[in-house]
């Protein structure tokens, strides 16, 4: 065992801070879905009380991997770290399997094959930035999106930012996808990047130059912006988009002529899809899903905004049970066509 884990683990306060903050924990309100119970439960295997079984690989998976309960811990202690170390040190020979990255590819190509969501706008380039790399997510590479952006850029050929692998607990293929991307990054002058999950995936590389990084955002922070019709919009913030990033996404959207931006109740809400989670634990998901959409219902906005292909996922199957008319749109896409 990890001394930094156990240490980490042992550590943890039970202060239940946690449980303010957890997705899961507010659809399932069960200990052992929150991070102050799956230690218990490590704790219990680390003393050699406890024998890794079934029910704990479950309780272990049920994890968003959305850090909110890193982000409000005292102790700083990174739960999602906890668990990836922990299923790597218990995973059998089938989970290995089903997590390598021929069965990723292989749902990546399904993904591909199934999907009906394609983005075939042709714009034209308003300039361009030489050395500059797009990174490109795997939803939007199986689902043929491609960020529109004003500037003329390359796709940078990265790999898959790892997260997938990393919280599954295959480390050995989260370290070779993570080395792959930064060999590419040592080469650009900047990466741009429109996925708030994979953006925060690689600021957290070890060895990462963050000065290279740049969220698409970004560019439009200083531009004036019009539209053409009055529109009502919300905003959506998905998991991993940074605090800093939400508020000047939030300013941006205040700042344009002619919308008017309304704030949603609460925008930390988890949508619940959280990758392939809603997969394998569809309940949870839903529940936070409906609930995700309640709160965008509840604003009357014509449109509700995100940036991340999964959150557009959730939003859009969440509204259309619930038959709003609310347009779920990728904000890359919304502020394009503003310039």
């Amino acid at each position: 065992m990890d001394k930094k884990i156990e240490k980490d683990v042992i550590n943890c306060s039970r202060c239940g801070l946690c449980m303010d903050v957890c997705p899961v924990y507010k659809a399932k309100r069960t200990e052992t879905s929150v991070s102050r119970g799956k230690f218990l439960q490590i704790l219990g295997l680390i003393r050699g009380d406890l024998k890794y079984d079934k029910k704990i690989a479950y309780n272990l998976d049920l994890c968003l991997s959305c850090n909110k309960c890193k982000h409000h811990c005292p102790s700083d202690i990174d739960a999602v770290k906890i668990f990836s170390y922990i299923k790597s040190l218990y995973m059998s020979p089938k989970d290995f399997f089903l997590n390598s990255a021929f069965v990723f590819e292989l749902k990546m190509f399904i993904l591909k094959v199934l999907s009906i969501v394609k983005r075939p706008i042709k714009v034209e380039k308003k300039g361009s930035i030489e050395n500059v790399l797009y990174f490109r997510g795997c939803i939007s590479k199986a689902k043929r999106n491609k960020m529109i952006f004003p500037l003329k850029i390359k796709d940078g050929n990265f790999k898959c930012c790892a997260l997938p692998f990393y919280i599954k607990g295959r480390l050995d293929l989260y370290e070779k996808y993570k080395n792959h991307n930064l060999k590419l990054m040592e080469k650009a002058d900047k990466v741009i990047f429109d996925c708030a999950t994979c953006y925060d995936t690689v600021m957290n590389y070890e060895g990462v130059d963050k000065n290279k990084l740049v969220y698409f955002s970004d560019f439009y922070k200083d531009k004036k912006l019009k539209s053409k019709t009055k529109y009502k919009v919300t905003f959506h913030k998905p998991c991993h988009l940074s605090e800093e990033k939400f508020i000047e996404i939030e300013n941006i959207l205040k700042n344009i002529e002619n919308i008017e931006y309304i704030k949603l109740q609460n925008p930390d809400d988890c949508c619940g899809f959280g990758g392939d989670f809603f997969s394998r634990h569809i309940k949870t998901a839903s529940f936070l899903s409906d609930n995700k959409a309640n709160q965008v219902i509840n604003t009357n906005a014509d449109i509700v905004l995100t940036t991340c292909p999964t959150c557009i996922w959730s939003l859009k199957y969440s509204l259309k049970k619930k038959a709003s008319k609310i347009k779920v749109v990728d904000l890359s896409e919304f502020l394009y066509f503003l310039i």
